[in-house]
């Protein structure tokens, strides 16, 4: 069986989605074929780089404009399916012969959505929603399920005609090294340790909001602090130069190990980030979500008792993160609602369906 993931480095929660729903589908059936790839870069390869920077500039500076650049392409579903985009994922359909499409990013569901249409091809589609808003660029009409993370993200689609059917609550995908446990996680100041705090930017390495809490993090001596800087270089550099005592790192492919063995994650509203720590049992702190899809993953996590939104900005967030920090019992409260919210996940559980649906893959 051949399937291909498609998504993009829009930020890098979709990429790593897309690597962990790989590995959910390898773990269940080893003998599959699954190539991960970039959409963007197939199909704009001179353009892509462009595309990407523009993104970056967009969320690092000018979060206002692209929250409503966002809102306007959920407005519409037009799609500029040309002659030539149909010819080249003509060319991709054939190179990889796919059994199903798997999409990790919203762009791909409405332009394999249409594709379809176009060439009446049978392909099954399945998309994974990596937020818990379900924004409207994700809603495509040739999409045979959706995966999502929540039973509001199901409720929402719901409202805007999806199936039931069509909809599985699975949480949004996070690799399998997220769901291990180190020894004494979370024990915290009850076996005399430092609290541990981790702070995340996602992979551009975005800290949420101003300094000040770095500042109130450096100057405690019962608090290790560690920054995951992504690939901000000069975030980097401004830490080990500003904050000698706290402990800067760059891109990583270990974030669950710091994750792991962290009493607390600082971090932006991301829905990968958030399911990471959801699975690794980490409470989240989040200090004034700033970009649209942040909004829907926030409530997220404070409807749910997993961690803290710091909304107002006229609380002080150095003293609302120690106070959160500290207090045991709340965190422990945290983990065990983050343990108990794991079970509520199904399974993929799309191969039964697909061998269903053997034979249905020829376009035209």
């Amino acid at each position: 069986m051949n399937i291909i993931i498609l998504t993009g480095r829009f930020g890098m929660g979709h990429v790593k989605a897309a690597e962990a729903i790989r590995e959910q589908i390898l773990a269940e059936r080893p003998e599959t074929s699954v190539k991960i790839i970039d959409f963007m870069d197939y199909m704009f390869p001179a353009l892509s780089r462009y595309i990407y920077k523009g993104f970056n500039f967009l969320v690092g500076s000018c979060s206002g404009l692209y929250n409503a650049i966002n809102k306007a392409a959920g407005s519409s579903h037009a799609v500029p399916l040309k002659t030539a985009m149909t010819h080249k994922i003509d060319r991709l359909m054939e190179k990889c012969r796919p059994d199903c499409i798997v999409v990790a990013f919203p762009v791909c569901s409405q332009y394999i959505s249409a594709y379809k249409k176009t060439r009446r091809c049978g392909v099954p589609l399945y998309t994974y929603i990596t937020d818990i808003t379900a924004h409207e660029e994700w809603i495509a009409p040739g999409t045979d399920r959706y995966f999502v993370g929540d039973v509001t993200t199901r409720n929402t689609l719901l409202s805007k005609g999806v199936p039931e059917e069509k909809i599985t609550v699975s949480g949004i995908p996070v690799l399998s090294r997220f769901h291990q446990r180190v020894s004494g996680q979370g024990i915290g100041r009850t076996c005399g340790r430092k609290k541990r705090v981790l702070i995340m930017g996602g992979g551009l390495g975005l800290l949420p909001s101003s300094k000040n809490f770095l500042s109130v993090l450096a100057r405690r001596e019962d608090v290790e602090t560690a920054v995951i800087c992504g690939h901000n270089e000069k975030l980097l550099s401004m830490i080990r130069k500003d904050y000698p005592s706290i402990r800067a790192v760059g891109y990583t492919e270990h974030v669950d190990r710091y994750m792991q063995e962290a009493d607390l994650l600082i971090s932006k509203a991301g829905g990968l980030t958030t399911f990471e720590a959801l699975a690794s049992a980490t409470p989240l702190y989040i200090i004034r979500p700033f970009l649209e899809q942040e909004f829907g993953n926030a409530s997220y996590i404070e409807n749910h008792n997993i961690g803290r939104v710091l909304w107002d900005d006229s609380i002080d967030e150095g003293d609302a993160l120690l106070q959160l920090l500290f207090d045991d019992q709340l965190l422990a409260q945290m983990r065990s609602n983050m343990e108990q919210m794991q079970k509520s996940f199904a399974p993929c559980g799309f191969f039964a369906e697909l061998e269903e649906k053997g034979g249905e893959r020829r376009c035209g």
